[in-house]
């Protein structure tokens, strides 16, 4: 067991905030009960993962999306007060940590994925309100079909691409979720492949404009890597249980 305190003062220095212009507020969303046995993590705060969060018995949830954003109107109604709700009625604190878990060097969304893939000579890639979030990186020299392979595999979610640009692939940039107007800066980076989550119709003309090659694997698939990795860093940390709740979103 550990004290709520305890978790805040951590996730403050393993996540901090400081500096960072984000579209939401990060940190401690809802407070919950004092005392923590168990923690969970996820990529997004909607109804079924507050559920599921109950249902597992966790003190508390760590997730990517929250449920407070800038552009929200006030008022607790509807869904989100049954959010809210639930989280209360069951003692458990809501964290979210927007752009400070894309942006960590060995946890975060997009770093952790070069590294789990064997990325060299890793360098910061895709600002966001003037951080970089996002990196690139060199890879072993392959086809942008293996290439292709090889992400579908890492993410376990099908790729849309835009094979614009050359044949075999030496440098990549990425930054998870919904970054895919960001293959413009890739292209500017003369890197051979930009990887994001979501796609749009732009998209596709400009990796053959700009002769880049595109692979968009989903927003949520891309952003579970940092979730899964925290809840076994906090495990690590704090000898609790903690587990990632893998909530179906093929988007």
């Amino acid at each position: 067991m550990i004290l709520l305190e305890e978790l805040i003062n951590q996730l403050e220095v393993l996540l901090p905030g400081n500096g960072l212009v984000d579209y939401c507020p990060n940190g401690l969303q809802v407070e919950g009960k004092k005392s923590i046995k168990s923690i969970a993590t996820a990529v997004s705060g909607s109804l079924e993962t507050i559920h599921l969060a109950i249902q597992s018995g966790a003190d508390a949830l760590i997730v990517h999306h929250g449920i407070f954003w800038n552009h929200d109107k006030h008022g607790i109604k509807g869904v989100l007060k049954e959010k809210i709700y639930g989280l209360l009625a069951n003692g458990i604190s809501l964290f979210a940590y927007h752009l400070p878990l894309d942006l960590h060097p060995s946890l975060g969304n997009n770093w952790k994925a070069a590294l789990d893939l064997g990325w060299k000579d890793l360098q910061p890639f895709g600002y966001v309100n003037g951080v970089p979030i996002g990196v690139k990186g060199r890879v072993q020299t392959e086809s942008r079909d293996q290439i292709q392979k090889k992400l579908e595999g890492y993410y376990g979610h099908q790729a849309t691409c835009a094979f614009g640009g050359k044949e075999n692939i030496e440098t990549l940039a990425l930054i998870s979720g919904g970054s895919y107007k960001s293959i413009l800066e890739a292209a500017k980076a003369r890197v051979d492949g930009f990887i994001t989550g979501s796609f749009d119709e732009p998209a596709w003309h400009q990796a053959f404009e700009e002769k880049i090659n595109f692979f968009a694997l989903g927003h949520s698939a891309t952003e579970r890597v940092g979730p899964i990795a925290l809840a076994k860093h906090l495990e690590l940390q704090f000898q609790i249980p903690c587990r990632f709740l893998d909530v179906y979103n093929p988007f």
